[in-house]
């Protein structure tokens, strides 16, 4: 972990927003004003994001850019200076701190009080604009149609809104999270539908209905649990990609701000806090790092930017006949594979109120996935955070399942496989008995279409990061291998009962491509095609798998080139190489027996 002076910095707080931005000591942060500039001049937009990602402060942004309040302090807070700035009254609206309530009614009087509040701040702030002698006995308490009655006054007095909604879906989780920790009384709870209908009808129906003078309409939340008017009045803002997080440039500049003792590395901070891209359009956006987790990392403290995360994972079933469904089983073969599909329709569509499973698109929306580069529907663990959230919830299934195993007629446990993990050891491979015995059985389960193919990082991160296989031995794994770079050369692991690290390297050969270098003419393989080649390559030796051909991809000769498997051993490396074949075998090929020093904690 990095140590900073604390005493020469000032890092943005939990609740910071824009003003905080800009108030002696200012903190660091990340200057999304440019954003403010590009928006249209009329616009209704629900931007998602996951927890503690920077949307209340993005919003208060733009609360400061809109306020005609702030016309005359606006060239201090912002160096160009559009026509159509400082010209809105700014109403806004926060649902954060609505709890969940025994009945309709209960929930309904909730909603009612957070309403009044913000209007009657609204009235007693603009009241020389909406003309009001006595804002604050405008409302009574418990008017069923108070926003409606504010938005008329606002169109008698010719002006128009900026209306920010912060944490619009806070109501929807807390009322559905009630189904799934109390599903025996959760009946007696107020349901998902009588919340939707509640907010459609005290805040969306009248702001729908006031289209001529709510020139701007900014929604944000984490879950797409869009009400049936909101569905239909909010179009989700593919155009902000980034303005929340940080880019890399923002990253650079905020590290160089912040005047760290230590220098903080780069791609160090890329993997704790994990490079998000977001769907903007038919693309995918610039990666960002997640703000609070980077900011939490820089002050040693513990983050809470995984909570609904973790709430997510408490109660998942082992298995769902559904593959849209998140299950402890499908996490197995998310950490197995790497990476799980999720179509772009089913990022966008809201989640279902009536159900109490959870979806991919809701993990991912949590902060727990993040885009694969180049491709619009893979989905990689976005961090060492998440990894380790999901270990706790899949590490006693892998124990019970992997721990004891057979090799030939003879019975082992992964104590013995563990034993290997010593320089002196002669005997090398029962660890790999043991992944190929995973292998097979993920690879099965994507010949049957219940997830991608595995890949061997996923199966050493399985196995060799499990707290319950290693309750009687530190981690072997230096770092989460999943959130390593692609291109990162080797894993490094701890060599058992000892304070020296080994280094491997890690290659997967697909099945696809054996498939592909004798069928080159061929598209695309079926299934059945598939688990045929994968059952013969399962009764080949290792020599006759080294053999195999199989199509891959030059980047040097920008063609398909087809090699044999034992090409892709490097001659002479300093390393121990690991080559799963088809999702049939292992293949092991000994480095020099190079052993590094343990470097300090």
């Amino acid at each position: 972990m990095v140590s900073c002076n604390h005493n020469h910095l000032r890092l943005p707080g939990h609740t910071d927003q824009f003003l905080d931005f800009h108030t002696h000591p200012r903190p660091a942060h990340a200057d999304k004003t440019r954003f403010a500039f590009k928006l249209p001049a009329n616009y209704r937009y629900l931007l998602l994001r996951p927890p503690k990602f920077g949307k209340t402060a993005f919003l208060s942004t733009l609360h400061q850019f809109y306020d005609i309040h702030g016309a005359e302090t606006f060239s201090h807070y912002f160096r160009n200076h559009p026509r159509d700035h400082s010209q809105h009254l700014c109403l806004p609206l926060t649902f954060r701190d609505i709890g969940v309530y025994d009945s309709p009614e209960d929930f309904e009087d909730e909603l009612q009080y957070e309403l009044f509040s913000a209007l009657r701040s609204f009235l007693v702030k603009y009241a020389t604009e909406l003309g009001l002698a006595e804002p604050q006995t405008y409302l009574e308490y418990g008017e069923n149609e108070s926003l409606k009655k504010v938005l008329n006054r606002v169109r008698e007095r010719q002006k128009t809104l900026f209306v920010g909604v912060d944490s619009y879906d806070v109501p929807l989780m807390k009322c559905m999270r009630s189904r799934l920790v109390y599903p025996a009384i959760h009946p007696t709870f107020v349901t998902p539908q009588d919340v939707a209908r509640l907010l459609d009808e005290y805040v969306w129906e009248p702001l729908r209905d006031a289209g001529d003078v709510t020139a701007k309409l900014f929604v944000t939340g984490t879950l797409s649990l869009q009400t049936p008017i909101l569905r239909d009045l909010v179009i989700l803002a593919h155009d902000l990609q980034s303005c929340c997080g940080f880019t890399e440039g923002e990253l650079i500049q905020f590290v160089q701000s912040i005047h760290l003792e230590n220098t903080l590395d780069i791609a160090d901070l890329k993997g704790q806090c994990g490079c998000y891209t977001f769907p903007a359009g038919n693309s995918i956006s610039e990666p960002v790092l997640h703000p609070r987790l980077l900011i939490d990392f820089i002050k040693e403290s513990e983050s809470v930017a995984f909570f609904l995360f973790s709430s997510l994972l408490d109660h998942l079933p082992l298995v769902a006949d559904s593959p849209n469904v998140v299950t402890i089983q499908g996490l197995i073969d998310l950490v197995a594979s790497g990476v799980v599909e999720i179509q772009p329709v089913d990022l966008d569509a809201g989640h279902d109120l009536d159900g109490i499973s959870v979806s991919w698109a809701a993990l991912y929306h949590a902060g727990a996935l993040t885009g694969v580069p180049g491709s619009n529907s893979a989905f990689r663990l976005a961090n060492g955070k998440v990894l380790s959230l999901i270990h706790s919830r899949i590490d006693k299934i892998v124990h019970d399942r992997y721990y004891n195993f057979s090799v030939g007629d003879k019975e082992f446990s992964f104590l013995d496989a563990l034993a290997e993990y010593h320089p002196a050891t002669e005997n090398h491979q029962l660890l790999v008995h043991l992944l190929t015995k995973i292998l097979c059985e993920q690879t099965q389960r994507y010949l049957g279409g219940n997830m991608k193919e595995p890949i061997l990082p996923g199966l050493i991160e399985l196995i060799m990061r499990n707290a319950t296989l290693l309750s009687c031995s530190p981690s072997l794994l230096l770092e989460p291998i999943l959130t390593l770079p692609a291109d990162a050369p080797c894993v490094r692991l701890r060599a058992y009962f000892t304070d020296r690290i080994l280094r491997w390297e890690l290659k997967t050969l697909p099945l696809v491509g054996f498939w592909r270098a004798v069928n080159p003419n061929d598209t695309e393989p079926s299934v059945e095609a598939l688990r045929t080649l994968h059952e013969e390559m399962c009764l080949d030796d290792d020599e006759k798998l080294s053999e195999r051909w199989y199509s891959v991809w030059s980047e040097s000769l920008q063609v398909m080139e087809t090699r044999a498997v034992r090409t892709f051993f490097k001659a002479g490396a300093a390393y121990t190489q690991l080559i799963a074949v088809g999702g049939a075998r292992i293949l092991r090929r000994e480095g020099p027996e190079e052993v590094l020093a343990l470097p300090p904690p």
